[in-house]
């Protein structure tokens, strides 16, 4: 009988039936109700012609009729599976990462890594030598490179140029590839270097549970040979002009121990240079520079250590960043209460300075201000302080002097707070007989953001000459550098003339940082936090003119001081366009992410703004591309871009509509040091991979055994193996009997009875 069905039953017996058309079930379905139905309503008209017995036998054998249609329509189909010809697969992957040029394969004589797992595979160039003719007898091998990728390959395509190391995506992406044939076992070429993806453990898995072995052979030295990398170097992207820059250098001496040096460098120029002294319990080291960038616009620093006795690895001897240099005016807002001696010299200090556009806001009469250092654009100063959070944006600090929290309303109160907390800014509080508790800010919203607490039972402002001294690890902080290094600097401020005039408050703020103190009392001086995004100093003295007065006109202490405390706070100011790229260096063909944040007047994120990247590679080439407001963040649009050249590039950012310049951003694109970084063969993780898919670990020269494994492996798996197949249905010869029987029953009777 299996000619009128096509198949022997036992086909369909163990097969599952499914359906090959394009055309969704359900709507299959609802084309056979109508018509059904349509029928149904047609045949109403000759219900009164025979009996009812009759018709409705006439109407199932029509319905009949267009299930075997509807069914046939549907291309039916048996999904069954049979044993393959032909065998098995063993895939074989190799890792082509840059890691594996390294030439520490074989103790006797240099060979690298890649040329080891050539040799492991192919043999030494004689033919049937090697796993891959071991195993063609009995499983069809499969060759497979990865780097960040796996990729199909042959022997002459391997090259160690990779990037990236991505263990994780080489194997799951090798075991979707494979996932509809008979695998035999997977074999992974490697050192075990990984700087890219997720969980190799938990790839391997994956193979795990469809029960294939994962056979790890380690190539290289597992100790990393002798280098220098500079591992890591943390700056700050963006600085403004005459900021001195701290810079942090992580370095790596693997196997030397004699004290090398550290150099920085600019278009090819030294810098500094600085002694690194190894530390005999671990083989990493922080070095710290600070200097003050000299130049415009931005620029490529690099941190280098000449190369050492022995040492092959010399890529990664060199990082690269790039600072840019910010050349507008920092505005600050500096509002006094009367023309005190401290207003006059304070502001001096910051307006002989190009580098700051300083606006003061002194009252003389009760609702009088004496405007200095204003624009055109900010007449509105002539009334007092701002009143809208737009014209407060325009400045990025505000230093409130000896003015009492009841001349603000309620509003510029909570202004000011927002103004540090969202925009960004940086705020100042002097001491004085009107400010901080005596001034009646406690309980005011400008009280939350102050580093010390505030009551309104703090005693009164004195007078008087005091000392101060640093407090405990204060020279750490930034602010408190003003010589080259800490130990000077501690000398300068140790030797610094007093103060005249205190605001006695008894605390500090958890979190906030206590600089200076007073000598005798320990009451705070100068004290500083973060709050929110932007930054908060007090300084409880009126006094710090004395400081300018006591010393020679040629000392710039003073200056100094009150400089780079404003340049602290104001680090976190927004800008109405800024941007920023997800990282400074980058190889090529790597997608480079450029950010943009947009706010508007008032500083607040702008979601319908068009903005507009342009692309300039070394070559001169531009490239404009659109970028998207990204949903998931206010104000923040993003691009992607794909580098084909190396060399520097810049991305200047424009928003259409927007009274904000272009913003230019540059980052390079190099050839890549990480595959070198910690390059030593990771043993412990191969073999953890190998026994978790139930494989083995094998290393160069060491894989004699292998090929038996993998010939067993490839015999289990053919045994094992199956093909999935379709058998069609729809053209089976029952149905077709079954139609005509049906069509001919019905107009047999339908010509019996009249209807016909």
């Amino acid at each position: 009988m299996s000619w009128l069905f096509n198949y022997p039953w036992r086909a369909f017996r163990e097969g599952d039936l499914v359906f090959q058309s394009p055309v969704a079930g359900e709507w299959r379905l609802l084309a056979f109700v109508l018509i059904a139905a349509l029928t149904w309503w047609l045949y109403r008209s000759v219900r009164d012609r025979v009996s009812g017995l009759l018709w409705r036998v006439v109407l199932t054998l029509r319905f009949a009729v267009y299930a075997i249609v509807a069914f046939m329509l549907g291309l039916p189909a048996l999904r069954v599976s049979h044993p393959r010809e032909g065998g098995a697969f063993t895939a074989f992957l190799v890792d082509s990462s840059r890691s594996m040029s390294i030439e520490d394969a074989a103790s006797n004589a240099p060979l690298s890594r890649l040329a080891a797992a050539q040799s492991v595979l192919f043999g030494h160039g004689a033919p049937g030598q090697g796993l891959v003719a071991a195993v063609s007898a009995q499983s069809l091998p499969v060759l497979y490179s990865f780097d960040s990728e796996p990729r199909r390959t042959d022997a002459k395509s391997l090259k160690a140029e990779g990037p990236f190391s991505n263990l994780f995506r080489a194997l799951h992406d090798t075991e979707a590839e494979l996932r509809n044939v008979p695998l035999a076992s997977v074999v992974l070429l490697t050192d075990g270097c990984r700087n890219q993806g997720g969980s190799a453990e938990e790839a391997a898995r994956l193979l795990q549970a469809r029960g294939v072995p994962l056979y790890t052979v380690g190539l290289g030295h597992e100790p990393p040979p002798r280098d220098y990398e500079v591992v890591q170097v943390v700056t700050p992207r963006r600085v403004r002009r005459n900021s001195e820059v701290e810079v942090q250098v992580t370095v790596r001496h693997t196997d030397f121990h004699e004290p090398f040096d550290l150099e920085v460098s600019r278009n090819g120029a030294s810098l500094m240079t600085q002694r690194v002294i190894p530390d005999p319990d671990t083989d990493t080291r922080q070095v710290r520079f600070t200097f003050t960038p000299d130049h415009e616009g931005s620029a490529t620093y690099r941190f280098a250590i000449p190369s050492g006795k022995g040492e092959t690895l010399t890529n990664n001897n060199a990082r690269e960043v790039t600072i840019e240099m910010q050349d507008d005016r920092l505005p600050v807002l500096y509002v006094e209460g009367s023309p005190r001696i401290e207003y006059r010299f304070l502001r001096r200090a910051m307006y002989r300075d190009q580098d700051f556009r300083v606006v003061g806001l002194l009252r003389v009469a009760p609702q009088r201000f004496y405007v200095q250092g204003a624009d055109s654009t900010e007449s509105y100063l002539a009334n007092g302080f701002p009143t809208n959070r737009a014209d407060l944006c325009r400045f990025q600090a505000v230093i409130l002097g000896d003015i009492e929290a009841s001349y603000f309303t309620p509003a510029q109160l909570r202004m000011l707070e927002e103004f540090v907390r969202e925009r960004g800014g940086g705020l100042l509080m002097l001491g004085g007989p009107k400010s901080f508790g005596a001034g009646g800010y406690a309980g005011t919203p400008v009280e939350k953001v102050l580093p010390l607490r505030v009551s309104a039972n703090d005693a009164p402002y004195r007078d008087g000459l005091f000392k101060f001294s640093v407090a405990p690890a204060a020279m750490d902080h930034p602010v408190m550098r003003v010589a080259p290094d800490i130990e000077q600097s501690l000398a300068v401020w140790n030797s610094a003339p007093p103060l005249i005039g205190l605001t006695p408050l008894p605390d500090v703020k958890t979190g906030a940082t206590l600089l200076l103190k007073e000598e005798q009392s320990g009451l705070p001086i100068l004290a500083v936090q973060n709050y929110g995004g932007g930054r908060v100093a007090a300084f409880t003295s009126g006094g710090s003119w004395y400081w300018r007065v006591s010393r020679p006109s040629s000392d710039e202490f003073h200056e100094r001081v009150w400089k780079q405390l404003i340049r602290w706070l104001v680090v976190g100011a927004k800008d109405h366009l800024t941007v920023e790229t997800d990282a400074d260096t980058y190889a090529r063909r790597d997608p480079v992410t450029v950010r943009a944040s947009v706010f508007g007047t008032d500083l607040r994120p702008k979601n319908d703004a068009r903005v507009t990247a342009t692309v300039t590679d070394p070559l001169g080439n531009h490239e404009e591309i659109p970028m998207d407001w990204i949903l998931s963040e206010e104000g923040v649009y993003q691009c992607r871009y794909l580098p084909d050249t190396e060399g520097d590039h810049t991305v200047s950012v424009s928003v259409s509509g927007l009274d904000a310049k272009p913003v230019v951003k540059s980052f390079l694109v190099a050839e890549p040091t990480i595959e070198f970084s910690d390059a030593g063969l990771k043993r412990d993780l191969l073999k953890e991979m190998a026994k978790l898919a139930g494989g083995a670990y094998f290393e160069y020269p060491e894989v004699a055994g292998l090929a038996e494994r993998l010939k067993q492996d490839a015999a289990a798996a053919q045994a094992r193996g199956t093909v999935p197949q379709l058998l069609p249905l729809w053209d089976m010869p029952a149905l077709f009997l079954a139609l005509l029987g049906l069509v001919t029953a019905e107009w047999w009777i339908r010509r019996r009875s009249g209807l016909a």
